[in-house]
């Protein structure tokens, strides 16, 4: 799966399942969202990918994924996030939210959001590419 990609192209990956409208504050019109339990999807991988107008606009992972600077989702804390993105080149800055009682983690590279984290503790349960998907 890439960014950009059509809804078509994505769905022939297999990957993807279990169809559904997204955040109604997202439209319109309205994002399309699917969870990533296709039958060729990697085992292990909980995550979700977000279309916007037919295109892949957002991955989430909630379980069973690792970046390539050891940012693993469940395990690595914000402050450690930040500090593996920093040392790798890139901005990253993490602040907690009283309105989502949790640390919203923000890896820029330039003036481009690359990749968002949250956790509710200090530890990062959601990783996204390119940055966490809200809805209020």
């Amino acid at each position: 799966l890439k960014l950009g990609m059509r809804v078509t192209a994505a769905r022939q990956t297999g990957w993807l399942a279990d169809r559904r409208t997204g955040c109604e504050l997202g439209g319109p019109p309205l994002p399309v969202t699917y969870r990533l339990t296709g039958r060729r999807a990697p085992a292990g991988v909980r995550g979700v990918a977000e279309f916007h107008r037919g295109r892949l606009t957002v991955l989430s992972f909630t379980r069973g994924v690792r970046t390539a600077a050891g940012v693993t989702v469940g395990v690595t804390t914000a402050a450690r996030m930040v500090a593996r993105y920093r040392a790798a080149g890139f901005s990253a800055s993490a602040r907690f939210d009283s309105t989502f009682q949790g640390t919203f983690t923000n890896v820029r590279r330039g003036s481009r959001n690359v990749l968002g984290g949250f956790g509710e503790g200090a530890v990062v349960s959601l990783l996204a590419i390119p940055a966490v998907p809200l809805c209020e």
